[in-house]
């Protein structure tokens, strides 16, 4: 039996996580950093190639999403004194740890 392409994709998309589904989760880990919101923000969006969300509460939202549109991670960036807390969610996937270049964690080889 044939599946059509269209309802594979319509079956593959309806199991992606939503933004704010991810976003109510717990975080997964969290780092504080010296570095400010609006670097590691700028420095996330630049190593992932998407770009920072300003929220109303002065944090940024960086999200990596799957080819389907599907958030797989996201990362919550938050003013803490002169740097930042970031909250990291994982919903599924990998990603290479350069991102922790830019709250100042040395990348785990």
């Amino acid at each position: 039996m044939r599946v059509p392409v269209c309802l594979l994709a319509a079956l593959a998309v309806s199991g992606c996580a939503s933004t704010q589904k991810v976003l109510d989760k717990g975080p997964t880990e969290v780092f504080h950093s010296q570095k400010s919101v609006n670097d590691v923000a700028f420095c996330m969006s630049n190593k992932n190639n998407v770009p920072a969300m300003d929220r109303d509460d002065g944090s940024k939202v960086v999200l990596i999403k799957n080819g389907y549109g599907g958030v797989s991670m996201a990362f919550s960036i938050f003013p803490e004194g002169t740097g930042s807390r970031v909250e990291y969610r994982k919903q599924f996937g990998t990603i290479g740890g350069i991102w922790k270049q830019c709250i100042g964690i040395a990348d785990e080889k």
